[in-house]
């Protein structure tokens, strides 16, 4: 493999073979994701909603796990071999800033919820035929352009100053290798967790998908860390994550001329790319609009938030939530933590304003 790497590299530039290699690992994420429905919003739904199966089965769940196991062992396998140097990642070099990281995530999370799905899902069903997602994910690349560089920076760095901190994770474990094994432990449980909560019922029909998802973020950071690597210009160790990614690609639309494609930008394209394609073949393409005005102001604010809550938590259900927890990062951990809470607490909010025998049905994931 590195053989063939080295004679690529003598006919294309490291940037050409980093954008064409995040194009298809897009495509195969977009595919997967497509079949499998994968999206944490989904996750959380077979927890807050209510069942009448006492044993009810939670694919959705099943699924986050075997993504964030495979994942976890994948990318740490990388990194003790040598072959990647998380320390590079932005995972490991942001200090970590727990207050900001609580109040993104929790925005996100309720953004997630009102919105219909999570980033990634967006995209799936942007690329099969949803107007709502479309429009949805250009309100949330322009939210979080304008919380990376814009209007919305300003409480975003508020807030990280309210508790400034300059620790990160990278000089946190440095020379600590217990607790590298005390985080690694807990992201270990958390997954191995998750999967045992399905009870069984659900989890042959996760495993593939989930763990096809984890092993396409250890090749993202082995895209990123061992094709990406050049001493002129090096690419950013980074994996799969989506909120950031959407904004550079509405900006690469807008500045086309001005501008480079990029792992991130290639990345979106190719998940549409793979996802219009599954859909297309399997008969799911179809078009959907907004229901009524009320539904359009529900979007529109749900993806200001989750474009504002992502930049501001360092990342997404997949960025922070697969990603992010597969460097065993404290700051993947906290941000996590508080998408579930901001989501789990706004479906039961829902539910509770709702008619008993209509809050499943308005509870879907991805509607």
């Amino acid at each position: 493999m590195f053989d063939l790497l080295e004679n690529l590299r003598e006919t294309y530039e490291t940037a050409t073979l980093v954008v064409f290699a995040a194009f298809g690992l897009g495509i195969l994420f977009g595919i997967i994701a497509e079949i499998s429905k994968y999206c944490m919003r989904a996750a959380v739904a077979e927890w807050a909603t209510p069942s009448q199966d006492n044993k009810p089965a939670r694919y959705s769940t099943g699924l986050i796990g075997f993504a964030v196991l495979a994942a976890l062992i994948g990318t740490q396998a990388m990194h003790y071999t040598g072959l990647i140097d998380l320390s590079q990642s932005i995972y490991w070099s942001v200090p970590i800033r727990p207050l900001s990281l609580i109040v993104g995530g929790l925005l996100f999370g309720i953004g997630m919820v009102l919105t219909g799905g999570c980033v990634s899902r967006l995209l799936v069903l942007a690329a099969s035929g949803n107007a709502r997602a479309v429009v949805t994910l250009l309100v949330t690349g322009i939210a979080a352009y304008a919380t990376l560089r814009g209007i919305l920076a300003l409480p975003r760095i508020e807030l990280e100053n309210l508790i400034a901190s300059e620790v990160t994770p990278s000089a946190l474990f440095a020379d600590n290798e217990s607790l590298i094994t005390v985080f690694f432990g807990l992201v270990m449980a958390l997954a191995i967790g998750v999967i045992l909560s399905t009870r069984g019922r659900g989890f042959g029909r996760a495993a593939l998908p989930g763990i096809a998802i984890g092993l396409l973020v250890v090749l993202g950071w082995f895209i990123t860390g061992v094709v990406g690597l050049d001493d002129f210009e090096p690419t950013q160790l980074t994996s799969l994550s989506f909120v950031a990614p959407i904004a550079e690609s509405v900006q690469y639309l807008m500045i086309f001329t001005g501008d480079t494609i990029r792992f991130s930008i290639a990345l979106v394209g190719g998940v549409l790319v793979g996802a219009f394609v599954s859909a297309a073949i399997s008969g799911r393409f179809r078009f959907q609009g907004f229901v009524n005005e009320r539904s359009v102001l529900r979007y529109l604010s749900g993806a200001v938030l989750m474009g504002f809550g992502g930049v501001t938590a360092l990342g997404c259900t997949v960025g922070q939530g697969v990603t992010g927890l597969s460097t065993v990062a404290p700051s993947s951990l906290i941000s996590l933590a508080a998408i579930l809470v901001g989501s789990f607490a706004t479906m039961k909010l829902q539910a509770s304003r709702r008619p008993q025998g209509d809050a499943l049905s308005k509870l879907i994931p991805a509607e």
